[in-house]
This record gives structure tokens, sequence and C-alpha cells, in this order.
């Protein structure tokens, strides 16, 4: 080959080179750029991928879902550009005063809202919104001496056992939810049940009237205790609630009440 034509050959290699880098970097260029995906931000935030991942509860969603716009630190943006406002999305669930507007003091992790929630620094607060459970503990009882954190302790939500505190004080422990059946939890001074309690359960701590009334051959003895005794722990009916006034006053007189002659009301004796 002369040096004309290889000269010439090697100037159009050199042009369809130059061509193709061209047009590869044309068609880069020209190509429209996707939304970043959450693994792809993890490739650099691996750590927030992975909290939210365990802890991110109602935040375990695409990062781009909070922030639109992300690395926007230029000097001349203000906090509030740069990362998006709980307000956004939340509106102001905790009230308008003041102690309820400034989230993070809470909710120290905004990635892990729930589980990074500080205890000690939510008790002074906690009324705020538990209001009910509030009100029930300013009444006068063994729990009102107590702080919230001692029994909902190690994270918020955390609901204790029961038998975390109390052994099993007339019955098997079954769960929680039947002991708060009979005590109210945040107000345990009160003792409410219903139809629902057994004879049995009831002589756990009254065994000598479970024992009378079960020995008894009188009417008594088919009644479950709940049906006197019913509505509240302690409550005494007159007899007069369910028999009126079975007898003349001329009868009457002289006696001080119906046990007189009827005896213990769960072991109850024919009159003589």
């Amino acid at each position: 080959m002369s040096h004309s034509l290889f000269a010439t050959a090697l100037f159009g290699l050199t042009l369809l080179a130059s061509g193709a880098t061209t047009a590869v970097a044309e068609d880069f260029y020209d190509q429209e750029i996707p939304p970043l995906t959450a693994v792809e931000c993890a490739q650099c935030h691996e750590g927030v991928f992975q909290t939210l991942k365990a802890d991110g509860g109602g935040h375990r969603q695409p990062c781009r879902d909070c922030h639109e716009s992300f690395h926007n630190f230029s000097r001349q943006l203000s906090w509030a550009e740069r990362v998006p406002a709980c307000s956004d999305c939340h509106g102001q669930p905790h009230g308008e005063d003041e102690p309820m507007q400034d989230c993070l003091h809470c909710h120290r992790n905004a990635h892990a809202p729930v589980a990074s929630l500080p205890l000690a620094t939510l008790e002074p607060l906690c009324a705020r919104c538990h209001a009910e459970p509030a009100a029930e503990l300013a009444r006068p009882s063994a729990h009102s001496d107590m702080a919230c954190n001692d029994c909902h302790q190690q994270r918020h939500g955390y609901q204790p056992l029961c038998t975390e505190c109390h052994a099993e004080p007339h019955n098997p422990f079954v769960s929680s939810q039947t002991c708060m059946l009979c005590h109210p939890v945040h107000d345990v001074s009160r003792l409410n049940y219903g139809s629902h309690v057994p004879n049995t359960e009831c002589g756990s701590c009254h065994g000598d009237a479970v024992a009378d009334l079960s020995g008894s051959h009188l009417a008594h003895s088919q009644l479950d205790c709940t049906f006197c005794h019913a509505g509240e722990h302690g409550m005494v009916p007159a007899c007069s609630d369910c028999h009126a006034q079975p007898h003349s006053p001329a009868m009457l007189e002289g006696a001080s009440g119906c046990g007189d002659c009827h005896g213990n009301p769960h072991n109850l004796t024919p009159a003589e």
C-alpha cells in the first residue's frame, strides 16, 4: 500500500472513531434521568435505610416521598428548605401548644419516629395525649402513686403484664386483659365485674361465703355471687331489692333484720 493510500485509510478510521465517540457522548447526555430508588439512596445512606427498615413504622416508605429535594446544602438555603417539615404530612397531631410543636424534641430520629422516643422526656407530657388514663390515675389508688414509666418502661407503647409486679393473687394468670375485666388498670381503687365471674373465682378470696352457698340446699345456693353482688366489688344488696316485703308488719315487730330468722344469707335456714 502506498504512503498516500495508508494515510487516507488512517484518516478515515480516525474520523469514524471520532464520530462514534461523539455519538456515544450525545446519546449519554440525551438520556432522561430516572428518579433515585430507595435502594440507590441506601448505597450511600445504608444506616438510614436499615433504621427505616427495622423501626421506620409509618415512615417506612420510599425516601423521595419525604425528600423531594435532596443534597441541597448550599449556604443560602435554610434548614426548612433542605429538610421536609413534619407538618407537611402530619399537621399538628398533638395540638398547638408550644411544647408539642418541637417534633424532634421527642421523636429524636425521624427515621425511627417511635423507637427513638426518650421515655424520660415524654413522661411530663403523657397526659397531653393520654387524658383519660391521666384522669383515672388522679383518683387515689396504689397505681396513682406511680410514674407512668414505672409500668410503661422500655419503650413508648410498652404494656407490661400484670404479673411483672403482681403475683397470681387468686387465679392462675391468663392475660392482663383478663385481669382488667375486673381491675381497671389506671383506677385500681374500683373493682368492677359482670356476670362473667364464676363463683369459684370469688371463692379464691371469699372461701367461707362460697362454701356456705354451695353447701346450702335453699334458693340462694342456685345463684351466682354476681347475681346479688352485682356491678362493683363490695356492694351488699338489701334483701328487699329482690324480696320486697314478704311479711306483715306484725311479724316483723322486734326483729332487727331478716337475718334474725333466716340467718346467714349464704346458707339460709328455714324460719321457725
